[in-house]
């Protein structure tokens, strides 16, 4: 592909595109987003508080039926807020991309990564309580 078609490509999607200031202003789009980025960074906090750096393995998941079933090193624990992290991008730029075609999948998709980030809140206070 030359550079010519690259760059042509490149500005045929800007045209499509809804502007992202205006995206991200829009009441609840900024709402939403803003209760993600808050519940997610609340979650690295919560962890990097309680969680230390250690040498011994400390307990990652818990099943009620049989007990810890997964124990690891402490550092694994931040797997949670960068799953969370990675949900809000994904769900942010794809809802931005159809913004200007359907702005209910875009409040959706919000409204889904916040309930994500709820659910990832929740397991990372029970993981720290597991580890006291």
């Amino acid at each position: 592909m030359s550079r010519v078609a690259f760059f042509t490509i490149l500005l045929n999607m800007k045209k499509q595109l809804y502007p992202l200031k205006l995206y991200l202003q829009t009441l609840p789009n900024k709402v939403l987003l803003g209760s993600n980025l808050i519940l997610n960074i609340l979650i690295w906090g919560w962890l990097g508080w309680y969680i230390s750096p250690q040498e011994s393995p400390i307990f990652l998941h818990y099943n009620i039926l049989f007990g810890v079933d997964l124990v690891g090193s402490w550092w694994r624990v931040f797997v949670i807020p960068i799953v969370g992290l990675s949900i809000i991008i994904v769900n942010t730029v794809v809802g931005w991309t159809t913004f200007h075609k359907d702005k209910f999948i875009a409040y959706f998709l919000n409204s889904t990564a916040l309930i994500c980030q709820i659910f990832l809140f929740i397991s990372a206070y029970l993981l720290v309580y597991l580890n006291l």
